[in-house]
């Protein structure tokens, strides 16, 4: 039985760190590293349904990771007696 790569993606995000889902990460941030014309030409071999679906759920990811990202530096500031308002009011400063 063949399967597409969305559905093989699909059942190595069900693994946890298996060497499938290690592996598939590799490929992911090899992917990330090539050139925009490389990229491309490989995304036209997949049909479109699959790249609005891959697109969608990097998009579901970029938002969590935003947002881990965001309690991380709110944790830091925290950290270093630096208050949500004073960050507002230098914001505010700075950009008014």
């Amino acid at each position: 039985m063949s399967m597409s790569m969305l559905e093989l993606a699909r059942h190595l995000e069900m693994l946890d760190e298996s060497p499938e889902k290690i592996m598939f990460g590799k490929l992911l941030t090899e992917l990330s590293g090539m050139s925009e014309e490389r990229v491309q030409r490989a995304a036209r071999q997949v049909p479109i349904s699959s790249l609005r679906e891959l697109v969608h759920q990097f998009n579901k990811v970029i938002h969590e990771r935003r947002g881990e990202r965001v309690q991380e530096l709110a944790q830091e500031m925290a950290n270093d007696g630096i208050s949500a308002e004073e960050l507002r009011e230098y914001l505010a400063q700075r950009n008014g």
